[in-house]
């Protein structure tokens, strides 16, 4: 449904890097979902560092 190839989404299940931003979005539209954008919250992190 997505046109994407199995070997590809089971990199993607099994947390492989490397994919395509446009890849994910195939994937995310063929399973009819949606993904939402917010701004993180603020929490007490004090450097960026912290984020991630």
């Amino acid at each position: 449904m997505s046109g994407v190839w199995q070997e590809t989404i089971s990199k993607i299940e099994n947390g492989s890097g490397g994919t395509k931003l446009e890849t994910l979005f195939d994937l995310i539209a063929a399973l009819d979902l949606e993904i939402t954008v917010t701004e993180r919250s603020k929490g007490i992190s004090d450097g960026l560092e912290d984020i991630f």
